[in-house]
């Protein structure tokens, strides 16, 4: 796969940043003070985010802390609208070619429903991304 595609495809396959190490970190301090983890689980799940190279190791690090990572859910459909997206654009941009090769040159029509189609996986894109690189984190008191 390229590099451009990956975050949509992939996302759980992206090598973890310096930013997202920090974040992941802070949500750990997080669940410390929320009661969530003991600060002896904190000290373990560390460990496994220093030895983590991808977004999906994460899950292990984040075993029942909630909200630390985007929802299963949200990571599928995230793959799946971006697949059916892909796949749109290339078959209606074929069609339309084999249109104007046989003179029926339009405008492109495609772009309609590819650019909204487009909207909805960068919604889905930034949803997703915001949970990997939340600079804050929230102090439940």
């Amino acid at each position: 796969m390229n590099t451009v595609l990956d975050p949509l495809l992939l996302p759980d396959q992206i090598q973890l940043s310096a930013t997202d190490r920090q974040t992941a970190s802070a949500r750990l301090d997080n669940a410390v003070r929320r009661g969530t983890l003991t600060p002896p689980q904190a000290v373990d799940r560390r460990d496994l985010l220093h030895t983590a190279r991808t977004r999906g190791e994460l899950h292990q690090v984040f075993d029942g802390v909630d909200g630390a990572l985007p929802p299963g859910g949200l990571t599928v459909a995230l793959r799946v609208v971006t697949a059916v997206w892909l796949v749109s654009c290339v078959v209606q941009f074929v069609i339309w070619l084999t249109m104007a090769a046989f003179g029926n040159l339009d405008w492109p029509w495609w772009l309609f429903s590819d650019l909204g189609l487009g909207l909805v996986v960068g919604i889905l894109w930034w949803t997703h991304e915001s949970y990997h690189r939340k600079s804050v984190v929230q102090v439940d008191r």
